[in-house]
């Protein structure tokens, strides 16, 4: 068997990253992931950097070919905005370069699932407080935004403490048998609950109960969690009774109405796909819809950028300057109206070949958790079934927001998703030993 990267060396790098994340500083969470990189290249040599590097390097020569056509034929370009994608789009260039080969073997897993429902429970508590100190719902976001709720600044930090915490709910139900993961997993779901972010509750119980339903060689399992997705909703409901009727409300103005911000962002999409250099190699990172895009904009961050930050391009202005301008007119503040989201920006952006290839990567990721789930070590298949519905979670999410440049949100959950792959490996391979160990 070849040689296993150490999961204590992980455990650190991870209780790193976490108290980095938990600090309540705006955009801080950008330079977590250069720095597990680095921590890995320092403790395991290479540390997947022989693998991260050739994609890095190739997604940032596709996007400079981009920009120096456009450059060419004397359309604007936003060098900035590419310098800055190539760190918001950080977590998801370094996921590919994973083996998951860590050796997570029962007491690593313990000592990592302690780390992470702890966690959980204080994000929680402090999510609570902010409510009761509030009695807003936009208030809840933990330590990510620790003192939002007493500024009145309610600001992204909400999105994030709710995606992080659905995301680690999900790698605690692997050790639901655990008191402390059970605590963790109820106190989390209700932090949640308080702080209602709609769209993420819906696809969370939609994700969960898809894929809980198609464990058919464990009815009990699949039984236990469509209850508890059940119970999720019910008190969904009891929270916020309006909360159904709404969201086919927003669906209708978003979807239906071809004069909403994100309807005129789609519109302006297409057109600039019509371009045969846009639709093979995409317009360039940080070009149109992405959050860099908006970022070096200078109009979307509260402070004042220096001027070699800030740029926009001639796809910016046309297809999203339009859209901000109407969703700060229409008063609409929820993200599922705002003229961006990361299934566009990818798609605008790196253009269809890419995007395919990416596309193809998560349905064979899930092709692979489907076969896991179907594995005869009940805990094998229990790493499946929520790695399906994690990634499912997270696709749908990508339908309503830039949520792949969100690595405060979405980088603690994909180290748990490279553990928990790690884990079903590590399981997989003793199931193995102790077989040819039993034959004679």
């Amino acid at each position: 068997m070849r040689h296993r990267q150490p999961a204590r060396r992980f455990l650190w790098v991870f209780a790193i990253c976490t108290l980095l994340i938990a600090i309540p500083i705006k955009n801080f969470g950008y330079l977590v992931p250069p720095l597990y990189l680095f921590l890995r290249i320092y403790y395991d040599r290479r540390g997947g950097l022989h693998r991260f590097a050739p994609l890095f390097i190739a997604v940032t020569v596709i996007s400079a070919i981009s920009l120096l056509a456009d450059s060419f034929r004397t359309s604007e370009i936003n060098l900035p905005g590419m310098a800055l994608a190539l760190l918001t789009y950080f977590p998801l260039l370094l996921l590919p370069a994973e083996e998951f080969d860590l050796a997570m073997d029962d007491r690593h897993f313990g000592r990592l699932t302690e780390i992470v429902a702890w966690f959980v429970i204080l994000q929680s508590c402090v999510g609570c407080v902010q409510y009761l100190a509030a009695r807003d719902s936009d208030a809840v976001s933990g330590t990510f935004g620790l003192l939002d709720f007493h500024h009145k600044t309610i600001t992204i930090s909400h999105v994030y403490f709710t995606f992080a915490l659905f995301g680690m709910i999900l790698f605690l139900a692997l050790s639901h048998k655990r008191p402390i993961a059970r605590v963790a997993i109820v106190m989390g779901l209700v932090a949640n609950l308080l702080a209602q972010s709609v769209h993420q509750t819906i696809f969370f119980a939609g994700a969960v109960g898809l894929f809980a339903m198609l464990q058919f060689a464990r009815a009990r399992t699949a039984i236990l969690l469509v209850a508890g997705i059940a119970c999720l909703l019910l008190a969904v409901s009891w929270f916020s009774p309006e909360v159904f009727e709404g969201t086919l409300d927003w669906y209708d103005k978003v979807v239906n109405n071809p004069e909403s911000p994100k309807w005129m962002a789609v519109s302006e999409a297409r057109k600039i796909l019509d371009d045969p250099k846009n639709l093979l190699i995409g317009t360039g990172l940080g070009q149109y819809s992405s959050r860099a895009a908006l970022i070096t904009s200078g109009q979307f961050l509260s402070v004042h950028l220096p001027a070699f930050m800030t740029g926009e391009s001639g796809y910016f202005r046309r297809g999203i300057e339009p859209g901000l301008a109407e969703f700060e007119r229409s008063g609409e503040g929820s993200a599922i109206s705002k003229p961006y989201f990361s299934a566009m920006s990818v798609l605008v952006e790196l253009g269809v070949p890419l995007t395919l290839l990416l596309a193809a990567g998560v349905v064979l990721a899930m092709r692979k958790h489907l076969a896991l789930s179907q594995s005869r070590i009940p805990e094998v298949a229990l790493i499946g079934t929520t790695s399906n519905a994690g990634t499912l979670f997270f696709v749908l999410c990508c339908g309503i927001e830039n949520y792949a440049e969100f690595p405060s949100a979405i980088f603690l959950p994909l180290l748990l998703y490279v553990a928990a792959r790690s884990r079903a490996s590590w399981l997989e391979h003793e199931g193995h030993v102790m077989a040819h160990a039993d034959v004679p």
